[in-house]
């Protein structure tokens, strides 16, 4: 039994791992480590943006191309 049970709490936590990581995405929370996975891809040799600028960046950019959002 203690087997299945660790199993079983193995499994839930991978399943609220998951979960987390997917209201991060749909919050935003991800946009810093998307760009520096998407940076790495494309620009290496070259120094990303700090997260400070990143985010004033993306700031700035929501408001001046709104496109579509709630609010």
């Amino acid at each position: 039994m203690g087997g299945r049970l660790r199993q079983g709490w193995a499994t839930l936590a991978r399943g609220l791992s998951s979960a987390w990581q997917i209201a991060r995405g749909v919050v935003g929370e991800r946009a810093y480590e998307i760009y520096l996975e998407h940076h790495a891809r494309t620009h290496a040799g070259t120094p990303p943006m700090g997260e400070r600028e990143f985010w004033r960046h993306h700031t700035d950019r929501g408001d001046t191309h709104p496109g579509s959002r709630c609010c």
